[in-house]
């Protein structure tokens, strides 16, 4: 029991001495470039803003093909309504619109985040 102790003793203190190292290591590359973190949250919402358009394009699509699937589902002369096509339309109507409005959100924040970042890199009362 006592060899156990030890052996989990040991490694403990030496995956504390790793943290500390670790964090150590991060403050020193943060002095030596100070400026990288920014540009990596700056390709991140560069990122978030290109992929919420394509998510929005693609539900644009998918209203579209609600819309194509409503229209099949009253084809000929009658008034017959298929139900199962109405109710597919319904679900991807609706999840298209849900979809839409997720991609402008995530598209206003990523502005909003993108431009406040560069506003504050600017400095207070520099207006370009």
């Amino acid at each position: 029991m006592g060899m156990q102790e030890f052996e989990q003793e040991e490694q403990e203190k030496s995956e504390q001495r790793a943290y500390q190292y670790m964090g150590s290591y991060e403050t020193e590359r943060q002095k030596i470039y100070p400026g990288e973190a920014h540009r990596e949250s700056i390709a991140l919402h560069i990122v978030a803003i290109v992929l919420s358009s394509i998510g929005f394009v693609f539900s644009i699509l998918g209203i579209v093909g609600a819309a194509i699937v409503f229209q099949t589902a009253r084809i000929g002369g009658n008034a017959e309504v298929h139900p199962a096509l109405v109710a597919g339309g319904v679900l991807g109507l609706v999840g298209s619109i849900l979809s839409m409005l997720v991609f402008i959100a995530i598209f206003v924040v990523a502005i909003v985040l993108l431009a406040r970042r560069i506003i504050l890199r600017r400095g207070p009362g520099r207006v370009p």
